[in-house]
C-alpha cells in the first residue's frame, strides 16, 4: 500500500512539474509574440523586462523546489525571489533604456532606440545568484534550520547542478531527434515536421515540457544522480594533484623571472583567477561532504592542502595586478567586476588556508568558509546590479574625475564609452561636461561632450542608408562571378524591425563594406546569404534566408567562424 501510495505521489509530482512547464512555455511563447508583434507589454520596458525575468526563472524555482521544499517555506521563497527578480529587472531597464545590443534572448532589439528586455549580463548572474539561493534555502529547509549542516549544504547543492546538467543534455538530445526526425521525413518530401518544430508557439511549450520532465525524472531517481555526483567528483579529484603542481611549480618560478613577464600578458589577472577557482573547485571534489566515513587518500590531502595554500598568493597576485590597472588608468566596468570577483575568491583562499593550520580534522573549517563564501557571493552581486555598487555607475564617475582633474586629456579620452556603455549615468555626464566652465582643458571637453551626445553609433559619423547600387558596390559576392539576388539588393534593411540588432553595419551604412558567401545551408538546398565584414572586424557575421514574402531574413549569428583564415577562403571558394 504504501508503495501505490508513493507511486501515486510521485505521479502527481510530475502532473504539477508538467503543468508548470507548459505554462512556462505559454508565457514565453506570449512575450515573444507581443515582441514579436509590438504588443503591450513589450511596449513598455519598465513591465516587460519583470515578466521576462520571471518567466524564465521562476517556473524554475518552482520544478526544482516542489518536491523538496515545504509549502510555506516555497511560497515565501517563490514571493521573495519575484519581487527581487522585478526589483532588478526595473533597475537593469531604468540604468540604460539603449543598450545597443537588444535582446540576445528572444532574437528582437530594443524599439525605436529603446531597450525593453534585460541585459544578458543580468540573466546569467542572475541564473548564478539564484542556484546558490535555491541551494540555501533547500538545505536550510531540510534541516528546519537557518543555517543547515555541511553535508546537507552539499548534497542539495550537487544535486541541483547535476539536475540541471542532465536537463540541459536532456533537451539538446529531444531536439536533436525532432532534427534527426525532421530529416528523415524530409528524405521522402514530406516537410510537415520541419514546420511544425520551426513554429514558436511549438518550440518554446515543447522545450519547458523536456525540461520539466527531466528535472523530474533526476528527481524521482535521486540515488542514480548522487552516484554520479560521486563519480563526477571522485574523477575530478584526481586531478587535484596535477593542478597543485602546476600552480606550485609557478609560483616557484615567479621570484625568478619577476613579474613584468607577467603582467606584459594583458590578461594575467583573467588566468589567475581561472586557476584559482579550478583549485577551489577540485579542492571541494576531494573534501565533498567531509563525512568521517569517507576517507580521504593522503596524495589528495597534501594535494587539497597545498592547493588550499597557494591560493592566498595566486589571489594576492591577481588582485594587484587590477589594482595597477586601476592606478594607472581608473576604474572601468570589467575592473569592477574583477574586482567583485577577486573578492568571492579572497574569502575562500583565506578561509581555505586557515582550514590548513587549524588544528583537527583535515580541512575542517572548510566547510564554514564554502557557507559563508555563498552569502557573500549573494551579497555581491546584489550589489552589482543595484545601485550600491552598479559598475557603470561607479566606473562613469572614476573616468570623468580623471578627465576633468586633468590626468587624462580630452583628446585621449573615451567619450564614446561614456555614450554608449556608461547607461544613464555616462549620457548625464556628458550633459554636465558639455556644460562644463571651467577645470583643466574645460573648452575642449565641452566640445568633445556635445560631439559624443550627437553621435548615431559608436562609430561617429552620420548613417546614410544605401541604395540599391550602393549595396551592389560595397558587398564582395563569393563565389567571384556571382551576384547578389535582386530581391536582396532592393531591400530597405533600415526598416527590417524588429530585428535591427542583427542587420551587418554595410547593409544600413553606405560607409560601411561587406562580404557575402553564397552557401546553399537549407535542408532543402536552398541559398542562404552569410554576410560578414570586409576587414573582418565591426560588424558581426550574419545568416540571411529567404521567407515566403520574397523577402531575406536574419536567421542567426557566426561570431568567429569567419574569423578564421581557412574557413574564409572555403566560404570564398563555394
Amino acid at each position: 500500500m504504501k508503495d501505490d501510495e508513493t507511486d501515486a505521489a510521485l505521479g502527481s509530482t510530475g502532473a504539477v512539474r508538467l503543468a508548470i512547464g507548459l505554462a512556462q512555455g505559454l508565457a514565453l511563447y506570449l512575450l515573444y509574440l507581443a515582441a514579436e508583434d509590438t504588443v503591450w507589454p513589450a511596449t513598455n520596458g519598465i513591465v516587460f523586462a519583470p515578466l521576462t525575468l520571471i518567466a524564465w526563472f521562476v517556473p524554475l524555482i518552482l520544478l526544482v523546489s516542489v518536491r523538496s521544499l515545504r509549502f510555506r517555506t516555497l511560497a515565501i521563497w517563490t514571493v521573495a525571489a519575484l519581487a527581487v527578480l522585478a526589483g532588478l529587472a526595473v533597475h537593469d531597464l531604468v540604468r540604460d533604456t539603449e543598450l545597443n545590443t537588444g535582446s540576445f534572448w528572444f532574437g528582437y532589439p530594443p524599439s525605436q532606440g529603446n531597450r525593453i528586455a534585460p541585459s544578458p549580463f543580468l540573466f546569467g548572474f542572475g541564473a548564478i545568484g539564484l542556484f546558490i539561493a535555491q541551494a540555501l534555502i533547500g538545505a536550510g529547509d531540510a534541516d528546519r534550520r537557518y543555517i543547515a549542516s555541511y553535508p546537507r549544504y552539499f548534497d542539495v547543492a550537487w544535486k541541483q547542478a547535476v539536475q540541471l546538467v542532465f536537463a540541459a543534455a536532456f533537451v539538446g538530445a529531444f531536439w536533436a531527434l525532432l532534427w534527426l526526425g525532421a530529416g528523415l521525413f524530409e528524405l521522402v518530401k514530406i516537410d510537415f515536421l520541419t514546420k511544425l518544430i520551426g513554429h514558436r508557439w511549438f518550440a518554446i511549450p515543447a522545450t519547458t515540457l523536456a525540461l520539466a520532465s527531466a528535472i523530474h525524472v533526476t528527481d524521482v531517481r535521486a540515488g542514480i544522480v548522487r552516484g554520479i555526483r560521486t563519480l563526477k567528483l571522485t574523477l575530478l579529484s584526481w586531478l587535484l594533484p596535477l593542478l597543485t603542481l602546476i600552480a606550485v611549480g609557478f609560483l616557484g618560478v615567479l621570484p625568478f623571472t619577476g613579474l613584468e613577464r607577467l603582467w606584459s600578458t594583458r590578461h594575467a589577472t583573467a588566468l589567475l583567477l581561472t586557476v584559482a577557482t579550478l583549485l577551489v573547485l577540485l579542492v571541494n571534489a576531494a573534501y565533498q561532504d567531509g563525512q568521517p566515513e569517507r576517507a580521504v587518500p593522503r596524495v589528495f590531502r597534501w594535494a587539497g592542502s597545498l592547493a588550499s595554500l597557494a591560493l592566498v598568493p595566486l589571489t594576492a597576485l591577481a588582485g594587484y595586478a587590477v589594482a595597477l590597472r586601476i592606478g594607472q588608468h581608473g576604474w572601468t566596468t570589467d575592473r569592477i567586476i574583477a574586482v567583485a570577483y577577486i573578492g568571492i575568491v579572497a574569502v575562500h583562499a583565506l578561509g581555505y588556508a586557515i582550514a590548513v593550520v587549524w588544528p583537527g580534522a583535515w580541512l575542517k573549517r572548510l566547510e564554514g568558509c564554502n557557507v559563508l563564501g555563498a552569502f557573500v557571493t549573494l551579497a555581491i552581486l546584489l550589489a552589482l546590479f543595484t545601485p550600491v555598487a552598479d559598475p557603470a555607475r561607479i566606473s562613469v564617475a572614476s573616468q570623468v574625475a580623471r578627465l576633468e582633474a586633468g590626468t587624462i586629456p580630452p583628446d585621449k579620452f573615451d567619450f564614446a564609452f561614456l555614450r554608449f556603455d556608461g547607461g544613464r549615468y555616462g549620457r548625464e555626464a556628458l550633459a554636465r561636461l558639455k556644460s562644463a566652465a571651467e577645470g583643466p582643458n574645460a573648452a575642449a571637453i565641452r566640445v568633445a561632450a556635445d560631439k559624443a551626445l550627437r553621435m548615431p553609433n559608436r562609430f561617429g559619423g552620420p548613417v546614410t542608408p544605401p541604395t540599391s547600387q550602393d549595396l551592389a558596390a560595397n558587398i564582395t559576392v563569393f563565389p567571384a562571378g556571382r551576384s547578389l539576388p535582386e530581391a536582396f539588393l532592393r531591400q530597405n534593411f533600415n526598416a527590417s524591425a524588429p530585428q535591427q540588432w542583427f542587420i551587418p553595419q554595410c547593409l544600413k551604412d553606405r560607409s560601411q563594406r561587406c562580404e557575402a558567401y553564397l552557401v546553399p545551408l537549407g535542408m532543402d538546398g536552398a541559398e542562404s546569404i552569410i554576410i560578414g565584414p570586409a576587414d573582418n572586424r565591426g560588424s558581426q557575421t550574419v545568416v540571411f534566408v529567404p521567407d515566403a514574402d520574397s523577402t531575406w531574413k536574419p536567421a542567426g549569428i557566426l561570431p568567429t567562424l569567419v574569423n578564421c583564415g581557412k574557413i574564409r577562403d572555403a566560404l570564398r571558394s563555394g
